[in-house]
């Protein structure tokens, strides 16, 4: 599970603090809409399990329509 909070977009990027299951600090990501990718993502030490998280929320900008973006989406999968 990752939360997606204070989601802001543009033409050329989306950005947001993402929150992993059962950890309190924050990831800054960054999505340029233009190259359809995650831009580098810096995660915290001891997040290196946190890889596959960074994918979904990657996945999920580049499908999502650019007028329809909430402020906050939750995304879970198993």
């Amino acid at each position: 599970m990752i939360a997606l909070k204070n989601i802001k977009a543009n033409r050329e990027k989306i950005t947001c603090e993402a929150y992993v299951e059962d950890c309190h600090t924050p990831i800054s990501l960054s999505f340029d809409r233009l190259k359809k990718r995650m831009g580098a993502v810096q995660l915290p030490d001891g997040y290196e399990w946190c890889t596959s998280h960074i994918h979904h929320a990657e996945k999920y900008f580049y499908t999502a329509e650019k007028s329809e973006l909430p402020q906050e989406r939750t995304i879970m999968w198993y």
